[in-house]
This record gives structure tokens, C-alpha cells and sequence, in this order.
């Protein structure tokens, strides 16, 4: 386990703000294009003809109650979803270096989904392929300040004291599964999923400290970096890759093999004749075992009056690593006014943060080819959104800005069915 001991500026800074930060939010977006998940497995004959009373589309797109085919038919199902939050910046700043002014906040993520599942005819059993990300971030805002001024060029015009404190924990995988839908009594049923797992890419740890700065004439700082006045951190996290430029210290060692296995389960039933209910729960008891995982732990001193001024001590490792893959729930009530309109609650809960929407569908009344119209609110994220479901294909987008430059929160769900 080899030690360093280094005196250098330029790697204090990178590791400390710039270097860390920057493979963390730069990720994040650019995973939302191509993130992906898994639908809802079929349904037996007898929750169908339950759906068939008024809940007759198949609205998986705002997670709401599907609709199946009968079981005596085989069916194939497809899925693609992408969500993201950042209340500390647009998310497509975090592209550009953070370049837009900071708002308040402590966390970010991006998660997807997406996947393709099989039921033979007259089967309560589906086989699939699924893909996964998950990029979940937690930190303080003054973090996010320094980062903000650091890559902004931005000096610090008073003397302060800044609480670092970052978390990251990032998978991507892609597996198979294996469903099986059990009937609980006449109006529930429970569909249970298990995954298996391998692993493509995985990032998680921390950084923890503190940084003071001091005040100086603006015509003596053009950066943050240049009015420090005493900066102590530690860090510590594990990776597929080295994020810190680990390989300036001759520190590569080889990509590491991993695998996993996790539970999805969906609940669906119904409250009452005109009410029903729909609970998802994705990588519930996630797990992800890697092989000679690398590992990088730091502690980092600056004194602007120490001798020397720069001190870093740290540790590079390979071990065997246990990863605890992030869950999500997914969950709605929706409930039928009249032939026609339907009102909804949604919730969305992951690891660090949760939202809830509201919403209002109106299905038209085209015998061969009817369509929910559904329009959504998050009341949290002020994010407005429309699904269109239909029996064989839906989508659903949300956003708080149609200014991709501007908006904060962003999701969009595909699906698509065919059963014969």
C-alpha cells in the first residue's frame, strides 16, 4: 500500500475543488440523454378486468395503474426513463463549468432506466434485460460556492470560512432478470423482480473539511485561490477509474470486475371502485461486490504562514468493495371522477430527496384508438409536465423550463407494448 507526501499548489487546488467536483457534475448531465430503467411486469386476467373499468390505458408513464393483456397472451414491453435535479444550478451548467450564478441547495442527481421484458403466453413468470444509472451528489452550499468561484474566477472579497462536505455514489450496470406476478387477493397483486447485475462503472466517497480565506485589495486576487488563507480536507472514495489524477503518481492500476443483485417490486390494487393504487420500488437490498476495487484517501494542509505551506499525505489501495446501490420508489394514487377524467398523486423518493406531483387526465373517446391526456405539476421544483398513454405506447415530459439553459429539473418516460 504505497504512501505519498507531497508539497505542491496546483495539486492541492485540483483535488480540492476543481479536479473532484468537476468528474462529479460533469457526468451527471450528460447520462440523462442516454440513462435508462425497467417497466412493470404483466398482470393476470383478473386486475385487467379491473383496469377495464375505466382505467383502461396504460398510464406507466406517470405511474399510474397499467392495463395488461390477457395472460394467455405473450407479451414484450420496452421502457426508457430519465430524470435529473439540480436546485444549485441548471443542469446544463454543470456542462460549462458551473458558469451560471449559484441559488441554494445540497444536492444533485441523475438516475435512469430502461429495459426489455418477456412473457411467454399463459406465464405469471417474464424474463428481461435491463440498464441502470444512478448519480446521486450531496453536499454543502458553501462548497458549491467555492467550487462556483474557483472554475468562475471569482475571488472572495471578504474573509470567510467555508464547510466542505461532498458525497458522491455513482453506479451504471446492465443485467437480466427474472419476474414473477403472485395474486394477493382479488383486487392486489404483487409482481416481484430479482436482478442480476454487472457492473460498469462505479464512483463514491467523500470530502470533508474546511477552507478560510482572507481579504485582500481586488487588484492583488483574480481567484479564490489566491486569498486562501488556511485549508484542511480529507479524502476519501473508491472508482473504476481515477478521478483526481491519481496517474500523475504513476497510480493506474487495472478497470475492476463487478456484480450485483437487487429487488424490484410493484404493488398494484384497488382502494375502492373508482380508486386505485400503484407502488414501484426499484434495487430494494441492491448490492454490488467488486473485485480489487482502487481506492484514494488524502489529508490535505495549507497554512499561508506554515513552512512548508502545502502538505499532502494520502494512501492508494486496491480492495474487495462492497457497493450499497441507491433505491428508488415510485408511487401514485389515482382516482376516476367519471367516465372521462382522472385525478392523480405521484410520488418520487430516492436516497437524498423527494418530490410528489398532482395531475389531471382526460381520455378521449376514440372507440379503436383512445389516449390519456394528462397534464402534471410539481409543486416543489415548479416543474410542469404532459404524458400521452395510449394500450401499445406512452410518453411523459416535465421540466420546470423550456429553456434547456435554465431548467433545473427535467424528466422524460417511453414506453411501448406488444402482445399477440
Amino acid at each position: 500500500m504505497p504512501c505519498y507526501h507531497l508539497s505542491c499548489y496546483p495539486v492541492l487546488s485540483n483535488i480540492l475543488v476543481s479536479r473532484s467536483y468537476k468528474r462529479l457534475v460533469f457526468v451527471m448531465p450528460t447520462v440523462v440523454a442516454i440513462a435508462v430503467s425497467t417497466p412493470a411486469i404483466a398482470q393476470d386476467n383478473q386486475i385487467a378486468n379491473i383496469a377495464e373499468t375505466r382505467f383502461d390505458l396504460n398510464t406507466q408513464t406517470i405511474g399510474l395503474l397499467d392495463s395488461q393483456p390477457k395472460q394467455s397472451d405473450a407479451q414484450i414491453d420496452w421502457s426508457v426513463m430519465a430524470t435529473a435535479h439540480s436546485p444549485t444550478q441548471p443542469i446544463a451548467a454543470f456542462l460549462d463549468d458551473w458558469n451560471a450564478p449559484l441559488d441554494s441547495g445540497d444536492h444533485a442527481y441523475a438516475q435512469g432506466r430502461t429495459s426489455l421484458a418477456i412473457r411467454p403466453a399463459g406465464s405469471a413468470i417474464s424474463y428481461g434485460l435491463g440498464w441502470r444509472y444512478d448519480y446521486l451528489m450531496t453536499f454543502s452550499e458553501e462548497t458549491a460556492e467555492v467550487y462556483w468561484q474557483y472554475e468562475n474566477e471569482q475571488p472572495s472579497s471578504t474573509s470567510q470560512t467555508y464547510p466542505l462536505f461532498l458525497e458522491a455514489k455513482h453506479n451504471e450496470r446492465f443485467g437480466a432478470n427474472i419476474g414473477l406476478t403472485q395474486q394477493l387477493m382479488p383486487n392486489w397483486q404483487l409482481t416481484t423482480r430479482a436482478n442480476v447485475w454487472q457492473g460498469l462503472h462505479a464512483l463514491e466517497g467523500k470530502v470533508v473539511g474546511n477552507l478560510s480565506t482572507r481579504a485582500l485589495p481586488n487588484n492583488e486576487i483574480t481567484n479564490i485561490r489566491d486569498s486562501l488563507d488556511k485549508t484542511n480536507a480529507y479524502i476519501d472514495y473508491y472508482y473504476d477509474e481515477p478521478a483526481l489524477g491519481e496517474e500523475n503518481l504513476n497510480w493506474n492500476p487495472a478497470k475492476p470486475s463487478g456484480y450485483g443483485y437487487s429487488l424490484d417490486l410493484q404493488l398494484i390494487g384497488q382502494l375502492s371502485d373508482s380508486t386505485q393504487l400503484s407502488l414501484r420500488g426499484y434495487d430494494i437490498l441492491g448490492r454490488m461486490h467488486w473485485k480489487d476495487m482502487p481506492s484514494t484517501r488524502y489529508a490535505l494542509d495549507y497554512d499561508v504562514n506554515g513552512r512548508p505551506l502545502y502538505t499532502i499525505e494520502g494512501q492508494l489501495s486496491t480492495d474487495d468493495v462492497t457497493q450499497t446501490l441507491p433505491w428508488r420508489v415510485e408511487g401514485s394514487i389515482q382516482h376516476q371522477l367519471d367516465n372521462q377524467w382522472q385525478l392523480g398523486i405521484h410520488g418520487q423518493v430516492n436516497d437524498i430527496h423527494d418530490l410528489y406531483q398532482l395531475s389531471a387526465g382526460y381520455q378521449t373517446t376514440h372507440d379503436n384508438f383512445p389516449i390519456m391526456i394528462t397534464g402534471l405539476v410539481e409543486p416543489q421544483t415548479q416543474a410542469l409536465g404532459l404524458a400521452l398513454d395510449s394500450r401499445y405506447v406512452g410518453i411523459k415530459l416535465l421540466t420546470d423550463s423550456l429553456d434547456s439553459e435554465k431548467a433545473k429539473r427535467s424528466e422524460i418516460s417511453l414506453y411501448g407494448r406488444y402482445a399477440w
